[in-house]
């Protein structure tokens, strides 16, 4: 394990702003991948195919000599390295992660709480199989499988997939900080003693930390926008990436893993007779058991000597024909080409079937992928004699395994480009045809767009003109807490009732006694998807909804009992006002053709769309719960023209996920459930209707709380906000609505509270009684902070002292993150 100390200068440098990419060899692949599952044990898994499935490895004692880590001096030939990304963190029971050196502290962090039993009964409403608890929703995350050398001479693939995964990577340990549990109350009754100071010292630390990483984040080209949704991928998805799948070839630089082609080594649709023909390689056989124990809706594998994508068919038997679901491979692979661009010399990708643009061949991967499960005519039982054999069973099938658009990525014409060719480390995320782009830069974007589209997501971005500073947060899972596990852990949004003298009354109105905000804004946005068919914003009162809104046995998220409460007559279903139906699509996501629609002046590539709440009818003190949903893509449901095999309708994970509400598929643990009448919902928002609004306003400009003014009046406050401290005279009211939530009310009724003369009396005590303690604490950490200034200061010119300026600015760069979650400062 790294420690939390600074570390020095790397062995090799990893690339700076601007430099040229360049390919890796084998030796330099497994110590950055070595590096990556160290300095974030908490989103990466370093394994091998040896280790975790049993298998042979290929070569002798001459190949792969550097590596030692798990084969040991005396074991001959190659190891055929996995990495997975995934938040493990937020889904510790999910098996992928037991295979993890940190699975056991994982595990047992929080007291287990995967574990315990569930707190109430919904009955096995999706028809899973009986089996313990496995609360935390690990279940559905969706996998996405990414290959980058099944022919080892094709070399741009591995690298491109490592540069991606420590994109991703490093944005999702960056957006994970600070992290919540760390932030101290600051309500007046705990703020004063050593356990605040400190707490609030720890909070400091990861503050910093933070600011540094996104700072170091923006310095490489990923903004803001960009870094969060990287941390939304590693968040929401089992990224599974085999970099070398023919370790033996990438590392000889041949083709062919000890004489055999692994893309000829998979059962389908080769010559019946010839069953000894295929799983006769490791990389074959590697491969077979990802997606035995997974269930991959998309993939891709990268190849060179062209460069063109390519999609189904790629096999004889269907020459001249499209495949079934080609509406939406079309349509993904127009969006691959478009996102990774081209550069000078290099048009942007080609696209096509693989029988049209590549050449048909037997036994090929990505057929296999595609159609293994649901074309078992084509499909043979291999019994291969080479390593020593393979069971013939590991090539029988479920109707779920395999599904997967697995998309041929021809990257560059000569297989081993020159590194002027390959691209600049200069905004990776950015789609350009210039001289920064090239072959590894177009295709880490390609990669990301990959793991981006295997699931539509929908995310609300803001609330009265308050745009939120996070989106999904890593190592925070909404199912963790029994009780009010979604409600605790939601961005929760202050909005005052009263109005101020310079505040317009328009958008306010009294009920009975109490006066409360007429509207507020709502944006969300939607992702994962191209076309959006539908889309509104629903909210109601939360004490309306059950205490857990996922399932409370397998954590399926919305539960059928939240589904029901949301469809009655509490909760409002409200469109978006900025987006004009046209024909039966409403919006477009950033991947459309025609770009995203709507869009908002200011926003990122994302579409942004806008409605109004209307909050007439709840009094002070209510709790809202807000919703955004999304129908998407719904038109790759029209068949190709000459599909083959004829008369047979939508066969992928992928388009029968968003079309099919009854569907159901289950691998290796795994699952792809269909969603009610399709809709995809977000995670909620809390809307607190409050009750003060010059003293919010104030303390929130004082404690750097993200807020909104209107006419010098507060219109939103960010109340839980991770980068600001919460104002203190909203504290108490967060704590009051947790408590009424929880069905334990303090005291006062919320129009007892709301009453001014109460509200005037409670202000002029809290002022009187904590206005010196403000101050003199204030102080106290001006001087803490200035005196930590002050040694980091000098650490950092004893670091520049000691190592060149290009390696001191590498490890700012890389955060100096250590294995244990925290920024070393000390």
């Amino acid at each position: 394990m790294v420690t939390n100390k600074v570390s020095g200068a790397r062995s090799r440098r990893e690339g700076s702003i601007g430099e040229q990419y360049e390919i890796l060899p084998s030796s330099e692949l497994l110590s950055r991948m070595m590096k990556l599952s160290r300095d974030y044990p908490t989103f990466v898994t370093l394994t091998t195919t040896q280790e975790w499935f049993g298998l042979p490895r290929a070569g002798s004692d001459s190949d792969c000599p550097f590596d030692r880590t798990y084969k040991g001096e005396n074991n001959p030939g190659c190891n055929n390295y996995v990495l997975i990304i995934q938040d493990k963190e937020a889904y510790p029971d999910d098996p992928d992660v037991q295979l993890a050196p940190n699975a056991e502290f994982l595990l047992n962090q929080e007291g287990g709480w995967w574990k315990e039993p569930p707190n109430q009964t919904e009955g096995d409403e999706l028809g899973l199989e009986d089996g313990p608890p496995s609360k935390s929703g690990w279940k559905y995350i969706p996998d996405v499988f990414l290959s980058g050398s099944v022919h080892g001479d094709e070399r741009v693939g591995p690298t491109s997939l490592l540069e991606m995964a420590e994109l991703v990577v490093e944005a999702a340990y960056c957006e994970s900080m600070p992290r919540m549990k760390y932030k101290p109350k600051t309500s007046s009754s705990q703020d004063i003693g050593s356990e605040y100071d400190q707490a609030q010292d720890l909070w400091q630390q990861e503050l910093m930390a933070s600011k540094m990483c996104r700072q170091s984040l923006e310095d490489k080209g990923v903004p803001s926008p960009y870094r969060q949704w990287l941390a939304r991928l590693a968040s929401t998805r089992r990224i599974v990436i085999i970099p070398t799948a023919n370790a033996l070839g990438y590392s000889r630089n041949t083709r062919e893993e000890a004489g055999i082609d692994p893309n000829r080594d998979f059962p389908f649709d080769i010559q019946r007779g010839d069953e000894k023909d295929c799983m006769q390689t490791i990389a074959g056989r590697s491969i077979n058991e990802l997606f035995r124990s997974h269930l991959f809706p998309i993939g891709l594998t990268f190849h060179g000597g062209m460069e063109v994508i390519g999609y189904e068919w790629g096999a004889p038997t269907y020459l001249n024909k499209d495949a079934p679901d080609a509406v939406a491979q079309d349509t993904i692979a127009n969006a691959y080409s478009r996102y990774a661009n081209g550069f000078p010399h290099h048009n942007a990708y080609d696209y096509g079937t693989m029988n049209d643009k590549v050449y048909y061949v037997r036994g090929g991967m990505e057929d296999w992928a595609f159609a293994g499960s649901w074309d078992p005519d084509r499909v043979v039982r291999c019994s291969p004699t080479t390593y020593g054999g393979y069971p013939s069973e590991k090539t029988e099938y479920n109707n779920s395994t395999l599904r997967a658009f697995n998309m041929l990525i021809e990257t560059s014409d000569i297989k081993g480009p020159p590194r002027e060719q390959l691209g600049k480390r200069n905004r990776p995320l950015i789609s350009s045809n210039g001289e920064d782009n090239g072959h590894i830069a177009r295709n880490i974007r390609l990669a990301l767009l990959a793991v981006d589209t295997v699931e539509p997501y929908v995310s609300i971005k803001g609330v009265g003109g308050l745009q939120f500073d996070d989106d999904v947060v890593p190592a925070v899972n909404q199912r963790k807490y029994n009780g009010g596990s979604f409600f605790e852990t939601t961005k929760m949004i202050w909005v005052p009732e009263t109005p101020s003298r310079k505040h317009s009354i328009r958008n306010l109105v009294t009920v009975g006694r109490q006066t409360t905000a007429k509207t507020t804004s709502i944006t969300w946005s939607v992702g994962g998807s191209f076309n959006i068919d539908s889309t509104e914003i629903i909210y109601g009162p939360w004490d309306k909804l059950p205490e857990n809104l996922a399932d409370s046995r397998d954590g399926f998220y919305p539960s059928r009992k939240t589904l029901d409460l949301i469809k009655s007559s509490e909760f409002r279903a409200v469109p978006p006002s900025n987006s004009d139906v046209n024909g039966e699509v409403q919006g477009r996501s950033r991947w459309h053709k025609e770009g995203a629609f709507p869009v908002i002046s200011g926003s990122d590539s994302s579409p942004a769309f806008e409605a109004s709440l209307d909050l007439s009818k709840y009094p002070t003190g209510t709790t809202i719960a807000v919703f955004a949903k999304a129908k998407v893509d719904k038109s790759w449901l029209n068949p190709a023209s000459n599909v083959g095999p004829a008369g047979i309708g939508s066969v992928s994970h992928i388009v029968n996920a968003r079309t099919n509400p009854s569907y159901f598929a289950s691998n290796g643990g795994k699952v792809i459930q269909g969603r009610d009448d399709n809709w995809w919902y977000s995670a909620p928002i809390t809307i607190i209707i409050g009750t003060l609004e010059d003293e919010p306003k104030r303390e929130a400009a004082t404690n750097n709380t993200p807020s909104t003014l209107m006419d010098g009046a507060v219109k939103a406050v960010h109340v839980n906000s991770r980068m600001g401290n919460v104002p203190s005279i909203l504290d108490s009211q967060v704590e009051e609505a947790t408590l009424q939530r929880k069905g334990t009310n303090r005291a006062a009724a919320p129009s007892d509270l709301s009453s001014p003369w109460l509200l005037g009396a409670l202000m002029l005590l809290s002022v009187t009684m904590i206005g010196c303690v403000i101050v003199r604490r204030k102080r106290r950490r001006l001087l803490v902070h200035r005196q930590r200034m002050i040694r980091i200061a000098a650490e950092e010119d004893e670091f520049k002292a000691d190592l060149s300026d290009s390696e001191y600015h590498d490890d700012v760069e890389d955060g100096n993150i250590g294995s244990q979650g925290k920024f070393s400062i000390d």
